[in-house]
């Protein structure tokens, strides 16, 4: 027999409790900008500009509830609160504003209706304004950038017309430089005066998704943003780094939305917690920032907002307290007396838990929006049709204002606050019509060309997709493309079908599953779509109808829905772009759920178990690893 101390082996790690990989910590703590309520101003106001960074702003001038409408009123914010400091010289509204606490500079000025427009620029010095060189081309509602009061850049703005003249200030003279491709004013965004980035804006004939970026000599149009607005605020500290927000949409409505510039794209984050306009400006960047005053949907407001990032920052190294593992380990856990491993799974782990019950139950097929945190359930069917709509918070459902048109078998996409609701049966007949939601109301928008149900819906309330479904004809192979103001019709699927799922963006999307309108075939095959047409790619492994869906075209989930010949699922499958993997089972197998999400933070809700109707809300909560104990007998 051998003795123990010439066995070749591996020492064992003794732990006292399981490690937390670092991937993990960064999962469970996500680096996420959010709004906070800040100190108020002390006169209410929209229509100003302000400058500085979130700890150290100003804001001068701005537009009152009364006329003469324009003030001179000039305030600072020290992070905390604001105080009043010496006025301007000239009461404007409407104008451009740059620099920090200590030097910075007011030019222009615009009124509604014009005249007046002004030329008068004004110095900043710490403790008082003083008239300086004048700009060469007197306008409101301006671009501009500028990190002191001595380089700023001023562009586009209105006169008795748009325009898309550019200057440059050196801290003694304006000089024009190269204009802005497109004329417009109301624009948002911020930067320097060598590198500055805008967004939205208003240009003839109205609001705008332009995006350009100033590289100190030319503008450049780049991607553009993802909600048409203008009057709206922000700033950045370059033409890599911004952020934008609130402003004016159509038909004209506050808005609420934020989106940050990162160099390359925007992307939506999460909202102010008050829907304004005429703000004209912010004091900051992409993640440290500030909002105040604007008009909200009462009145002219005094609030400030901070936008600050909480999390785990990506860039970051683990914390002291945090055990990191490997993939691979193997130890011994001396508290629970157990052998372990750290592994890693392929496809996603995760699991599904139970949260808060809809108030409705119902079925809803494509009838939502939002996602795992911030989701809108809308229409449906339970007996009846209702118009019912609810949104969720995370943990809970709260009714909120209903649909114009009661229906079921709608086509919906978008976010929380911006959605819209496309078709689907009253009861009585297969409609067109087609709704947008601001937040806080149902509005009748244009109509869908092809009246129909059960088909797939992805995308925002601004740039949206419908596909397939079964119209009065039969099953659709038809799909229609939504700008924000009307469909147009573009190519088809190949597979004409019904009560398939659908998820992704309006230029980047999975059609997935689903049957003929009688459901008596069922598909498997699953097609994509790049903005142009639709292609056949992998196959799902098993053949279902009415399912949902989160995700998008590199990584996504399908779950419950019905299998041959009609038995309702909890089925899971994760799509990685390749192929389709099961993954962990609903706790409540359904069919004509709702989906929303991505592929790690998924949210399945309504549904139907024949002959009931579901009002059942259910997590999907992936992880990057899994701790599995070893036996050892």
């Amino acid at each position: 027999m051998s003795e123990y101390k010439g066995i070749k082996g591996f020492q064992v790690t003794t732990r006292t409790e399981d490690p937390v990989p670092y991937a993990q910590a960064l999962a469970d703590n996500p680096y996420t900008g959010v709004w906070s309520s800040g100190g108020s101003l002390n006169t209410a106001r929209d229509s100003a500009t302000g400058a500085g960074v979130q700890t150290a702003a100003l804001m001068a001038g701005g537009s009152l509830a009364n006329p003469p409408y324009e003030t001179a009123i000039h305030e600072q914010y020290n992070g905390t609160a604001w105080s009043e400091e010496s006025d301007l010289n000239t009461a404007r509204r409407n104008f451009a504003n740059a620099g920090v606490t200590t030097a910075a500079l007011v030019a222009g000025s615009g009124a509604s209706p014009v005249p007046p427009i002004a030329v008068n620029v004004e110095s900043w010095n710490g403790s008082s304004w003083t008239e300086t060189t004048e700009i060469n081309t007197g306008r409101g509602y301006m671009f501009r950038a500028g990190s002191t009061g001595t380089a700023v850049l001023i562009a586009g703005g209105y006169t008795t017309t748009h325009v898309s003249v550019t200057e440059s200030w050196n801290g003694s003279a304006w000089t024009e430089v190269n204009d802005l491709n497109v004329a417009k004013g109301t624009l948002a965004g911020g930067g320097t005066y060598t590198s500055a980035i805008t967004g939205g804006g208003q240009a003839a004939p109205g609001y705008t998704t332009d995006s350009e970026s100033w590289n100190g000599t030319n503008w450049t149009e780049v991607s553009e943003i993802n909600n048409v607005r203008g009057f709206g605020a922000g700033d950045g500290s370059s033409n890599t780094n911004a952020l934008i927000f609130g402003g004016n949409t159509p038909p004209p409505a506050n808005s609420a939305n934020t989106e940050s510039w990162d160099g390359s794209s925007w992307t939506e984050v999460n909202d102010l917690a008050t829907a304004r306009g005429n703000m004209f400006g912010g004091a900051g960047s992409n993640t440290s920032n500030l909002a105040f005053g604007g008009t909200d949907d009462s009145a002219r407001s005094a609030a400030t907002e901070e936008w600050s990032f909480s999390g785990l920052d990506p860039s970051s190294t683990p914390a002291a307290d945090y055990a990191d593992a490997i993939t691979g380990d193997f130890y011994y856990n001396s508290t629970t007396g157990q052998f372990k491993t750290v592994n890693d799974g392929g496809a996603p782990i995760g699991t599904w838990a139970s949260s808060g019950n809809m108030n409705t139950a119902r079925r809803l097929y494509e009838g939502g929006a939002g996602n795992q945190t911030a989701a809108l359930v809308f229409g449906g069917y339970n007996g009846s049709y209702p118009a019912d709509t609810e949104s969720y918070d995370g943990s809970s459902w709260t009714e909120v204002n209903n649909l114009n048109t009661a229906r079921n078998g709608s086509q919906g996409a978008g976010t929380q606050t911006a959605a819209f609701c496309a078709s689907g049966y009253t009861g009585t007949a297969r409609v067109a019509n087609n709704e947008s939601w601001d937040g806080t109301n149902w509005t009748e928008v244009n109509d869908v060309n092809t009246a129909r149900i059960t088909g797939g819906s992805s995308g925002l309330l601004t740039a949206g997709l419908i596909a397939a479904g079964e119209s009065n004809s039969g099953d659709e192979a038809k799909t229609e493309s939504w700008n924000g103001t009307s469909w147009t019709e573009v190519n088809d699927v190949n597979q004409a079908r019904a009560n398939l799922s659908m998820t992704g963006t309006s230029t980047a999307s999975i059609l997935i599953s689903g049957s003929n309108g009688p459901g008596s075939t069922f598909y498997a095959n699953v097609e994509q779509y790049n903005g142009t047409s639709w292609t056949e790619i992998t196959d799902v492994n098993s053949q279902r109808t009415i399912a949902a869906s989160s995700g998008s075209t590199t990584s996504a989930l399908l779950f419950g829905g019905e299998t041959p010949p009609s038995s309702v699922s909890a089925l899971t499958e994760f799509w990685n772009g390749t192929s389709w993997t099961e993954v962990s089972d609903l706790g409540t197998a359904r069919g004509k759920l709702n989906g929303q999400g991505t592929s790690s933070s998924g949210l399945a809700s309504g549904g139907q178990l024949p002959p009931s109707y579901s009002a059942a809300t259910e997590e999907f909560t992936a992880v990057d690893f899994q701790i599995k104990t070893v036996t050892t007998s």
